[in-house]
């Protein structure tokens, strides 16, 4: 696998100095298969010949690096690949050294890496959708295995993860289910000593994808053999429709947490948090639900799940007022959702919390939020001195619990301070005269 350039996407977030980030090409062939998303899995066709596009980010010094990998197949759902769980975590795994790897799995990736840049991927083919199994399975089984044809280089690696969010995750989920146990290491090891799908719904990738956008398949996360942990946010807890169109949210598809040797599971419904923080054309003001930092916890207790068989908590799930295939969380005076894990932002309430929008079926996976009234946060706290005395306690017992991170208060802090000062502050009317 010859490096390729560093530089790839014009959104990537950006390393620390102590990181660096290189793309190789990895080759192979594949096989394509049939059956449930559940499992089993039977081989239709094998020897599809594939050259993909592996993006890796780890720390320059070896002594800097913790052994952990995450591999995240790319998010396509826009057509170009996006990083999708490492926008969201990639600060968190750069702070402990862990290296990420991102990996082009569906046909139409190829093809647009071709036209964004054709004499730099002139040489990358995935000729069908269905070859995405054996390309988690190659590139997970390289990384475990290490060698000189290993991406990460002189890097020792312990740990490695298969992860997503959105699209991705769907992909993650499917994967653990069906191939996880298949996908072993040339003395029997797992590959993947954990599984992070995040905001997938209901959804499964069909084992057989197809062209174009997958139709779904609708299933609880089966046993993987090894730890999962999977986060939902409100709006993918609930699903939506719009006319005809049906999204079944993760609420249809509950199953209870597990600690067997054979079925380690966790699942974290966060009441209040959006799949997506905003959409432009999306009515309403985004939500600056802090999903991010429940998605760093939730990974760093699979971490210490995986690595020092520490047992994550078990949260409660969100309260329904409709338990359908498209469900809705029961509200509480301040119109959000009761039940999920811990959280600060719902015990000590500043604002209202919709985790969807409209118009159109884009805009219901984008939230909305509205301040409380003056008049509400007055009755309820007093002043703000009160509200960010009561917020701060509920934050400190979300993190002791292991729901937000140590790492993560500070910031968290700063800025719902800043949100409570606006708040509780008179806005001054055309006259002159001062309001609340």
């Amino acid at each position: 696998m010859p490096p390729r350039s560093s530089e790839f996407d014009d959104d990537a977030p950006e390393l620390s100095p102590e990181y660096t980030e290189a793309e190789y090409l990895l080759s192979g062939t594949a096989s394509c298969y049939a059956g449930p998303a559940t499992g089993p899995a039977s081989v239709v066709s094998s020897g599809h010949r594939y050259v993909t596009r592996v993006l890796t980010r780890f720390p320059k010094h070896p002594a800097r690096f913790s052994g952990r990998v995450v591999i995240e197949p790319f998010n396509t759902t826009y057509g170009v690949d996006r990083d999708a769980l490492w926008l969201h975590v990639g600060a968190m795994l750069q702070a402990q050294g862990d290296a990420w790897i991102g990996i082009s799995v569906r046909a139409w990736s190829a093809g647009e890496l071709r036209r964004r840049d054709p004499a730099r991927y002139a040489d990358i083919e995935i000729p069908s959708n269905d070859l995405v199994w054996d390309l988690l399975r190659a590139i997970g089984a390289l990384v475990k295995q290490g060698g000189e044809h290993c991406p990460l280089l002189h890097l020792v690696v312990r740990r490695v993860y298969l992860g997503g969010y959105s699209q991705s995750a769907v992909d993650t989920a499917t994967f653990a289910a069906t191939f996880g146990a298949l996908t072993r290491t040339t003395d029997d090891c797992p590959v993947y000593d954990g599984y992070f799908p995040a905001s997938h719904a209901a959804s499964l990738t069909p084992i057989a994808v197809g062209e174009g956008l997958p139709r779904f398949e609708y299933a609880p996360m089966p046993p993987a053999g090894v730890p999962v942990i999977e986060v939902q946010p409100q709006s993918d807890v609930e699903g939506f429709s719009f006319e005809e169109f049906v999204n079944p949210g993760a609420a249809s598809v509950r199953r209870e947490d597990a600690d067997s040797a054979e079925d380690r599971f966790r699942s974290y419904e966060v009441a209040g948090a959006p799949h997506a923080a905003k959409i432009v054309g999306c009515d309403g003001n985004g939500s600056t639900f802090p999903v991010s930092a429940f998605l760093r916890a939730a990974l760093h207790l699979l971490f210490r799940w995986v690595e020092n068989d520490i047992t994550p908590p078990k949260a409660p799930r969100i309260v329904l007022r409709i338990d359908d295939v498209v469900a809705e969380a029961r509200v509480d005076r301040f119109g959000n959702a009761i039940g999920g894990v811990l959280s600060p932002f719902l015990d000590a309430p500043l604002a209202s919390y919709a985790a969807h929008s409209t118009p159109g079926p884009l805009c219901m996976l984008a939230g909305r939020e509205t301040t409380l009234p003056y008049e509400v946060l007055a009755s309820r706290y007093g002043d703000v001195q009160t509200y960010l005395a009561e917020f701060t306690i509920s934050l400190d017992s979300t993190i002791q619990a292991g729901f937000l991170l140590e790492d993560d208060r500070a910031a968290l802090l700063e800025v719902q301070t800043a949100k409570a000062h606006a708040a509780f502050s008179p806005v001054l009317l055309p006259d002159g005269a001062a309001t609340t």
